[in-house]
């Protein structure tokens, strides 16, 4: 069942204010939630909350990351990837050893069948039965289907835990870098990416902007309540950084636009126009050189 959050899930403070009460703009789950922000932290986050046992129902078959990946990247990613030198992918840390690596989140596992080739021992973790499933039969790697406490890892067991947009699916911040801080090797290295509420494109679109993603996305962070959560449990961060791509700024007025046309995205006619997916993909990198990008990408380690 949904709870009522009197405190902050990363600071605990008791000082909130209701953002608005907005509905799924995605993928069709029906209801009503609640957005409040913290006014200690200014975390964003969905009260009542709810479980993450409670959301995994929610998630649609045709969720992105549960998808098959093996088949080629699409034309258009090809073509912006050839004209502009952008990559569509998370920017990981480079490594001169391999090791054990886990993937939280890993969907599909199509990261982790990468990372295997290159010589890693390769862990996954998927809440979702069928992506999990699906991982294991196309790599023949070891996926957990459950939470990351309940795949119970033994302590300082990976060198590197990767938390790809998956952390701000999961409803309690401090448990999870818990149990990370727990499963690391000492000089281990912890990946995290995730949507930054202190974006342009969230401030300027609001309940409307892309990556705000409820009820799946039940938490938002920025830098500054980032900084502090892990801080809180024991990791020091070594790179802070933006990479952002045209979904922030294209998506978020693909929404606006559908906003009285059902909770799904709808027709994505913006979306299917190449040339405004470039001028959003160079405002998008505009907005990481200030900072202000709509995600964020945060390489840390234990504290000594």
């Amino acid at each position: 069942m949904s709870y009522v959050l009197d405190q902050c899930p990363v600071c605990d403070s008791t000082k909130q204010r209701e953002l608005y009460v907005t509905k799924d703009r995605h993928y069709g789950i029906q209801g009503d939630y609640r957005v409040v922000q913290c006014e200690a932290c200014e975390l964003v986050f969905l009260n009542p909350m709810y479980e993450d046992s409670e959301l995994v129902p929610l998630y649609p078959e045709d969720y992105y990351a549960f998808r098959d990946q093996s088949r080629k990247v699409g034309a258009t990613k090809q073509i912006i990837k050839k004209v502009l030198g952008y990559e569509f992918e998370a920017k990981d840390p480079k490594f001169n050893n391999v090791g054990k690596v886990l993937d939280v989140g890993c969907g599909s596992g199509w990261l982790l069948a990468r990372m295997h080739d290159q010589g890693w021992q390769a862990y996954g973790v998927e809440v979702n039965k069928a992506a999990a499933k699906l991982a294991a039969e196309q790599t023949g790697l070891s996926i957990f289907n459950g939470t990351l406490p309940d795949a119970n890892f033994p302590a300082n067991f990976f060198e590197y835990v990767r938390l790809h947009h998956s952390f701000e699916h999961m409803s309690r911040p401090h448990e999870i870098l818990r149990e990370v801080f727990r499963i690391l090797k000492p000089d281990g290295t912890l990946f995290i990416g995730v949507p930054n509420y202190s974006s342009f494109n969230a401030r300027i679109f609001g309940r409307y902007w892309w990556y705000l993603g409820v009820p799946v996305h039940p938490v938002n962070y920025s830098v500054k309540n980032l900084r502090s959560l892990l801080a809180r449990n024991g990791f020091h961060i070594k790179t802070l950084t933006f990479n952002s791509n045209y979904s922030g700024l294209l998506g978020s007025l693909q929404i606006f636009l559908n906003r009285n046309h059902g909770n799904r995205t709808g027709d994505k006619i913006a979306l299917g126009v190449v040339p405004l997916k470039m001028l959003c993909l160079w405002m998008a990198k505009i907005f990481d050189w200030c900072r202000r990008g709509d995600a964020i990408e945060i390489v840390a380690s234990k504290m000594p």
